[in-house]
């Protein structure tokens, strides 16, 4: 049996309108659709890979997306991905999402990624993400969008909140599946976990202060969030994944059922309601698990396949369809502050 923990701040659990959370769940279906209609992904999509919860309302509600023009100007992003916890190792093997990068270039979308360690605390990745950020040349109208995949969330809330001009220059941050709240399985995984990925043949991992793993403890992030400033410093969005346990990759399959102790609605890694920020913008629940909703995994090494047998996951049609709004919000944004 568990002791009380004493070092949590008081929490309380409540529905999302009463957390202040945006909900785009509708909008986000709709231009899903869209997308997906002109993809592989093909009819179904949205109901294959994106739950279908209360609160939603019909897809036809938002009159905004359903007027989307997919055909219009490039969206004139910079995306900067933040990875997650030990995401380091594999380069340059794999990394989050590379499978989108040729999608994205194709609607005007350059992607980089932060250079963080893979054990590093979520203060010293915080650091490197503003350095980073700092050496990056923006194109003449470019706007910037940090997206941060599991720890990697947690590393660019950080950033935004201590270096204020990392966050003056950032239009967006997207969460994806992100350890905003920590994990209880960091109470579990053990320290040498570190040394052995470390040690695996052909990788190259930076250590950074190997403090990531107690930063990932929820009693760390929960008290780190108790601090965080309202309103954020920047637009806050969140993709959240989860999904049941036949539809989890094996290699998962262990931490899904110590989190099912607690919720079944997790992903393999981290329980729903501790992938939404503060004040954010909710834009889908995605139907998959941690590493299939980020990581492409069975198209970069295939060897892996039959391992990570749950990985197949229309990842570019998600990122595209976030950035697609994220874009319109930021374009209605400026409309407004000029009073048109």
């Amino acid at each position: 049996m568990r002791s009380i923990d004493s070092k949590l701040p008081p929490l309380v659990l409540t529905p999302l309108k009463m957390a202040g959370i945006r909900d785009r769940r509708a909008a986000f279906r709709l231009l899903f659709s869209a997308l997906a209609r002109g993809a592989e992904a093909g009819e179904g999509a949205a109901e294959r890979y994106l739950w279908r919860l209360p609160g939603e309302g019909e897809v036809g509600e938002d009159r905004e997306a359903a007027t989307a023009d997919l055909a219009a100007d490039p969206l004139g992003l910079h995306l900067v991905i933040v990875q997650g916890f030990g995401a380091q190792c594999f380069e340059p093997m794999i990394r989050a999402l590379e499978d989108a990068i040729p999608r994205l270039a194709r609607i005007g979308v350059r992607v980089s990624y932060a250079p963080v360690t893979a054990f590093g605390s979520v203060r010293q990745n915080a650091g490197l993400i503003a350095r980073g950020v700092r050496e990056l040349a923006l194109a003449p109208g470019e706007r910037l969008v940090l997206l941060g995949y599991s720890k990697g969330a947690a590393d660019a809330l950080e950033a935004l909140v201590r270096f204020p001009d990392l966050a003056a220059r950032t239009a967006a941050l997207l969460s994806l599946a992100g350890a905003v709240n920590g994990s209880p399985l960091a109470e579990l995984v053990p320290d040498w976990i570190e040394e052995l990925v470390a040690l695996l043949p052909g990788l190259r991992c930076d250590l950074g202060d190997r403090q990531g793993l107690e930063d990932l403890r929820p009693a760390a992030r929960l008290r780190a969030m108790a601090g965080f400033p309202l309103p954020p410093p920047v637009p806050l969005y969140a993709l959240v994944a989860f999904a049941p346990y036949e539809e989890i990759s094996g290699p998962l399959q262990p931490f899904w059922r110590r989190l099912a102790q607690i919720d079944p609605r997790n992903d393999g890694q981290l329980l729903w309601y501790d992938q939404i920020p503060p004040h954010s913008t909710l834009l889908a629940y995605l139907r998959g698990d941690h590493l299939a909703v980020g990581m492409p995994i069975t198209e970069r090494l295939p060897a892996l396949a039959s391992a990570f047998d749950r990985n197949a996951f229309p990842r570019t049609l998600v990122i595209e369809t976030a950035l697609r709004l994220i874009a319109m919000e930021l374009a209605a944004r400026d409309r407004r502050a000029a009073g048109r």
